[in-house]
């Protein structure tokens, strides 16, 4: 059975199906409806009589007719439709419960399109108008498409002719007779001459007549040819001609020729016209001083002036067709990188577009000019790119004597070190940076000690060669990021834009004074030139450049004050940290080098078995009284210093020896141990770890690695592919303090995290804030989810506890179960608790 679908409407086609059922049976009529309702907008009449008006009105596409009606038969009113102007186009589809053969040729004979028999099959009834519909939709499409053709043959601006292989015209597309004085309907049937005139016929007519010569041969679909000629028309005026030919089956299927005749008498003008206009541009385009190169829409060169051939030592003959960046390439001129040429930015961005600045041209040989000025884009006729022109002049003189200038202008003449003007940009400029990277930076004031009394003892030159060496002297000692300026007299000022504490400021102004302090020797003399530093810190000290500048000056007073010959800070705060910090640096360096550095331990605790099969090694410092110093002041310096691998190495030693003991009395006992970035930095951490392992005979099953949702994000990938080789070692790894930082869960997933640590922050507060109490449970959640374990920190009450396991944590550490213990003491706790766990 064959089912068309209903066409899409188009612009021959816009109104809806139209559907007329004329029956006196009733429940026909519902059952046709409900089979053809959505085919269409269906219309019905029980009435014989009212058939043809109703016809008449909705001029339906199809109507199933009931031969046997009452009034007047189907044969009848099938005869009245296809009489009628307004319905002779609808199919008529006679439904009758006569089927026989006569009756069924009858129907055909009065204008039936097709016969179903009563009672019908729904199916098929449908299937039936489904193909009507589409043939009446089929049949207005192409009478639409011959319409628009005809119109096109009509309009277009041309003399189509089509001849046949008699070269007799079978078709003209001139019906009002404008270009030969003969219209379409006198054409067809006549020759050559009787409808070109003789002039244009004398031409074209040998043309067509090889054309046709040529037809039929093997693999022959078309050809064409084509010619340019004149002719003078009505007004007396000569007219320019072109004419196009080509091969076509005439409707016997045999070879004719197609004719297109244009007039082409004003593009002939115009490009005379512009053929003068493009002489006059090169012309004007020779004579400028500007190098001019024109370029396609692609970027490829299409014109050069003789300046820019001189100037890049391409011929022109040699650059068309290239590309703009071989003939003409740039590079910046401090670094030589590429640079984009602006004529592929003036294309895209359809503007104008100057170069950048300082801007280098390499020509062919490799010779490098400095160049500037612009590219604009070309537009046609119909405002689209169709190229683009750059136009560019050799700055180079004006370029070297712009920087010399501006150097002039920036620096110190003695020393050629940065004056005061280009410090305080360079100042303004670190402190927007640090600013914006919450970073902080340190400005120093250097200022020679008695140097007036060297300039009046030895004179001036004596003096400025003493400048020139402590100019040299402090350049040396510091980084390239750094800026040392003078500013007048014995007075250097020294930005440091990046700093990590006011510990790496003092240092380097402890450099900068055994530096200049060192023998200065000046035509045969010695001098020793001490100096002062007074150092101001951006953000602590001050917030603006004027008051960063007035707070070293102040410091540097100070240090003049306090006996010269050293450096002071403007902050008597930072001072006194400085100092603190320095001393807590000893007293870590003397107890890694005496191997007194104190590891406690603090067990976790699995909440429902009571078990503990793994402690948290925690590092504990003592100053020269014996009292602890909180891990924030020394942990931080470890890392900025170094000395953190040398610590962690003794915790792991230490755990090494606690795993050992536990071993003995029966315990497999794993240790967790924090790890900083400065460890995973190291080349060969994971090798050295191993190796230790091995020395000692630990698993490194044994070894629970921590690492800090901070450390996770500093360089993640590389992370990760370490923690995966740590893996398969053997060692596990857990997240501690989780939630504190900004840690992407979609990288989470990727990583191998054995254990997910909720920070103590979170547990503190389960009873009085909400969110945390949403944050922890989410965390919990999450650790499932993603199949690790579950450590809650510093536990300290027996409702955080309940809390916890309510949200899914069993495992816990923190004061509630036990304060970290000494390592002497850990295996006898262990011991003790599980003597009384098992009530033995």
């Amino acid at each position: 059975m064959f089912t068309a679908a209903p066409a899409p409407q188009t612009h021959y086609d816009e109104q809806p199906e139209q559907i007329l059922i004329v029956d006196d049976d009733v429940v026909c009529v519902r059952a046709l409806h409900a089979v053809l309702a959505d085919l269409g907008n269906v219309a019905f009449t029980t009435q014989a009589s009212d058939a043809v008006r109703l016809a008449k009105q909705l001029q339906p596409n199809v109507v199933l007719l009931d031969i046997s009606m009452p009034e007047r038969d189907g044969y009848q009113l099938c005869t009245d439709l296809k009489s009628c102007v307004e319905t002779q186009d609808a199919a008529v589809i006679f439904i009758t419960s006569n089927d026989g053969f006569e009756q069924e040729l009858k129907a055909f004979e009065v204008g039936a399109a097709d016969f179903l028999p009563k009672p019908f099959n729904p199916q098929l009834v449908k299937a039936r108008v489904q193909v009507q519909l589409a043939l009446r939709r089929e049949r207005r499409r192409l009478l639409s498409t011959q319409r628009d053709l005809d119109h096109v043959v009509r309009n277009v601006p041309g003399h189509i002719t089509f001849w046949n292989s008699d070269l007799m015209c079978q078709l003209c597309s001139d019906h009002e007779g404008r270009w030969f004085g003969v219209s379409s309907g006198n054409c067809r049937g006549k020759p050559v001459v009787d409808v070109l005139g003789e002039h244009v016929a004398r031409i074209v007519r040998p043309l067509l007549s090889a054309l046709l010569r040529n037809a039929g041969g093997e693999g022959t679909v078309a050809a064409e040819e084509s010619l340019a000629l004149t002719r003078v028309g009505a007004d007396g005026r000569k007219r320019h001609l072109h004419a196009s030919m080509a091969l076509r089956m005439d409707a016997q299927n045999r070879w004719g020729a197609l004719l297109l005749l244009t007039d082409v008498t004003a593009v002939n003008a115009a490009e005379a016209a512009l053929g003068e206009e493009r002489a006059r541009a090169q012309v004007i385009l020779g004579a400028i001083g500007d190098s001019v190169i024109a370029t396609d829409a692609s970027g490829r060169v299409t014109y050069m002036n003789p300046v820019a051939e001189t100037m890049t030592e391409w011929e022109a003959n040699d650059a068309l067709g290239r590309p703009i960046e071989t003939v003409m390439p740039l590079f910046s001129h401090d670094e030589l990188a590429p640079l984009q040429n602006p004529v592929h930015i003036a294309l895209r961005q359809q503007r104008k577009v100057g170069m950048a600045l300082d801007t280098v041209l390499v020509t062919r040989s490799g010779n490098r000019v400095n160049v500037e000025d612009s590219a604009s884009p070309i537009k046609d006729a119909e405002d689209q790119i169709s190229g683009a022109v750059i136009v560019f002049h050799d700055v180079s003189e004006a370029h070297a004597m712009a920087i010399k200038m501006t150097h002039l202008a920036q620096h110190d003449q003695l020393t050629d070190l940065p004056n005061r003007l280009l410090l305080a940009d360079r100042i303004s400029q670190a402190m927007r940076s640090a600013s914006a990277g919450h970073g902080s930076l340190a400005l120093m004031i250097l200022d020679l000690d008695h140097f007036k009394f060297v300039n009046d003892a030895h004179g001036h030159p004596v003096g400025d060669l003493i400048l020139r060496t402590v100019a040299n002297r402090l350049t040396t000692i510091f980084s390239a990021n750094a800026t040392v300026s003078r500013q007048g007299g014995d007075e250097f000022m020294i930005l440091l834009p990046e700093i990590h504490s006011p510990e790496q400021a003092r240092l380097m102004a402890l450099a900068a004074i055994d530096a200049v302090s060192s023998t200065i020797l000046i035509e045969g003399t010695d001098f020793h030139i001490g100096c002062s530093v007074g150092i101001s810190v951006y953000p602590d000290d001050a917030l603006t450049r004027e008051d960063l500048m007035r707070h070293a000056d102040s410091a540097l007073y100070r240090a003049k004050s306090d006996g010269r010959n050293r450096c002071s800070f403007h902050s008597a705060s930072i001072e006194e940290m400085l100092v603190q910090r320095s001393r807590t640096g000893r007293t870590l360096r003397a107890a890694i080098d005496a191997a007194r550095v104190e590891v406690h331990y603090q067990p976790q605790v699995e909440v429902l078995s009571q078990r503990v099969d793994t402690v948290e090694a925690l590092v504990r410092l003592r100053d020269e009284a014996g009292a602890l110093i909180p891990p924030s002041e020394f942990i931080e310096y470890a890392e900025e210093t170094g000395l953190i691998v040398a610590l962690g190495r003794a915790v792991l030693l230490d755990a090494f020896k606690r795993i050992s003991d536990a071993r003995a009395v029966g315990y497999n006992l794993h240790v967790a141990i924090n790890v900083s970035i400065v460890q995973f930095a190291q080349p060969d951490y994971l090798e050295s770890l191993c190796e230790l392992c091995a020395a000692h005979g630990v698993e490194p099953a044994s070894i629970e690695l921590e690492i800090t949702e901070g450390l996770l994000m500093k360089d993640a990938d590389n992370l990760r592919l370490l923690l995966e080789r740590l893996r398969k070692h053997g060692f596990r790894i857990a997240l501690d303090d989780f939630g504190t930082g900004y840690s992407s869960l979609a990288y989470l997933s990727q990583l191998p995290i054995d254990v997910l640590k909720i920070d103590k922050s979170f547990v503190s507060r389960l009873a009085t804030s909400q969110q945390c109490v949403s944050i922890a449970t989410a965390i919990i959640q999450l650790g499932k989810s993603l199949h690790m374990g579950l450590i809650a920190e510093g536990v300290e009450t027996q409702e955080q506890a309940d809390q916890l396991l309510d949200m899914g944590c069993t495992t816990m550490q923190g004061y509630f179960y036990s304060r970290p213990m000494p390592a002497h003491a850990l295996v006898a706790w262990l011991q003790q608790r599980n003597v009384i766990r098992t009530g033995v």
